[in-house]
């Protein structure tokens, strides 16, 4: 089975991890921006971008929606908890639900006021290459992997250590007992 987006994932990931040696994963370093950040965002966002639009197709393989906000619908009609999926930084005590307000006619935060900002006016809006949106960022890039999966091989397939994240993990929420905060055996909240 190849996961071309699994290993692109981790690739940011350990892009965003390294970043951690210079600036805090802290609440107060939130606003902290810099050109590794715009990347980062960049690059996840363009990538949960296209595996948005594979998750749809494997949903609703007559779909062909083009924005964010076309894919919404579509993702919550099969998993109306997509909203709620929470990533952790165990390591820094930090806890994410990147899609939480991300609605029919609008992306979260993050997205409509950091990923496009970044990509369309960085020369007007270069602070929102911040650490607080590159963080939502690969969180959410992880959430929609998560679900790609699910709707295309019925599972997360299981992964060894050296395949799994290094910073992030899914929450293990008591709402989804067959959940585990280990990714590499954790399955999808339906």
């Amino acid at each position: 089975m190849s996961l071309p987006h699994w290993q692109y994932f981790l690739s940011i990931e350990e892009d965003l991890l390294r970043c951690s040696r210079y600036v805090e994963f802290e609440k107060s370093n939130f606003s902290t921006y810099s050109v590794e950040f715009a990347r980062i965002i960049v690059a996840a966002s363009a990538e949960f971008d296209s595996v948005a639009k594979i998750l749809c197709k494997a949903i609703n393989p007559g779909a062909n929606p083009q924005s964010i906000n076309a894919y919404h619908p579509i993702i919550t009609s099969k998993y109306p908890r997509f909203l709620e999926y929470t990533i952790l930084v165990p390591s820094m005590k930090l806890e994410f639900q990147p899609w939480k307000e991300w609605t029919d006619s609008a992306g979260p935060g993050w997205w409509s006021k950091g990923y496009n900002k970044i990509k369309h006016e960085r020369d007007k809006h270069f602070a929102a290459a911040n650490l607080e949106n590159a963080l939502n960022s690969v969180a959410g890039l992880l959430t929609g992997i998560a679900y790609l999966y699910d709707a295309t091989y019925g599972e997360i397939p299981k992964l060894n250590l050296a395949s799994a994240p290094k910073l992030l993990e899914p929450h293990d929420n008591p709402d989804a007992p067959n959940q585990s905060a280990v990714w590499w055996s954790c399955e999808v909240w339906k």
